[in-house]
C-alpha cells in the first residue's frame, strides 16, 4: 500500500472519477462535519442555559422540602456532566478539520468517534436519563404537598408518558439520525480510499 503522501496527493490532485467527484465528496464531508458540530454546539448552549435556570430557581424560590434542593443538585450535576460532554465532542469533531488532508487518518478517527458517540447515548444517556428520573421523583415530594392529589397524579403520569416517548422514539430516533450522518462521512472517505486501491492495481 503507497504512503500517506500519496494519499493526500490521490485526495487533492487526481482526476475525478465520472461516479465520484472528489470536489463534491469532500464538500460533502465538509458540510456534514460542520452541521454536527453545529448541532453539538447549540446542545451545548441549551444545558449551559438549562443550568443557569435551575441555579436561578435553587437561589430565588423559597421551597419547602429539603428533597427539592436535592432535586436540583441532581439536575445541575447531571445537567452539567451532559454539557461537558457535548462541548467536548464539538470541539473534538470541530477541530478535526486538519485530517481532511490524510483520508485513511480520518476514517479511523471517525469510527472512533462514532463508536464514543453511541456509547455516551446509549449507556451514559440511560444513567441520566435515571438519575434525571430520580431528581423528578424526589421534587415530586414538594408538589404531593403543594397540588390537588387528582392534579399531582396527572403530572406524575405526564412524566412518566414523556419519559418513556423521549426513552423508545425520540431518543432512538437522534441516535439513529446521528450515527447516519457520521456513516455518511465515513463511507465518503472509504468510497476515495476504494478508488484509490482501484487506482493502485491498474
Amino acid at each position: 500500500m503507497k504512503g500517506f503522501d500519496e494519499i493526500q496527493q490521490l485526495w487533492h490532485g487526481q482526476a475525478p472519477d465520472p461516479n465520484v467527484s472528489f470536489e463534491t465528496v469532500l464538500k460533502r464531508i465538509k458540510s456534514s462535519r460542520s452541521a454536527f458540530a453545529r448541532k453539538l454546539f447549540w446542545q451545548s448552549i441549551s444545558t449551559g442555559i438549562a443550568v443557569a435556570i435551575l441555579l436561578w430557581m435553587c437561589f430565588t424560590v423559597d421551597f419547602s422540602t429539603w428533597t427539592t434542593y436535592l432535586a436540583i443538585a441532581i439536575m445541575v450535576s447531571c445537567i452539567c456532566y451532559y454539557f461537558v460532554s457535548q462541548l467536548s465532542d464539538y470541539r473534538a469533531i470541530n477541530n478535526s478539520q486538519d485530517l481532511l488532508s490524510k483520508p485513511q487518518d480520518y476514517i479511523h478517527y471517525l469510527k472512533t468517534f462514532q463508536q464514543k458517540r453511541y456509547r455516551f447515548n446509549t449507556r451514559n444517556y440511560t444513567f441520566y436519563e435515571v438519575c434525571i428520573g430520580v431528581a423528578f421523583a424526589l421534587y415530586g415530594i414538594e408538589m404531593y404537598f403543594a397540588l390537588p392529589l387528582w392534579t399531582f397524579i396527572g403530572l406524575v403520569v405526564f412524566v412518566i408518558f414523556w419519559f418513556v416517548i423521549c426513552h423508545v422514539v425520540f431518543m432512538k430516533q437522534y441516535i439513529r439520525n446521528e450515527q447516519a450522518r457520521i456513516a455518511e462521512m465515513i463511507d465518503s472517505l472509504e468510497r476515495i480510499k476504494g478508488q484509490f486501491n482501484e487506482t493502485k492495481d491498474l
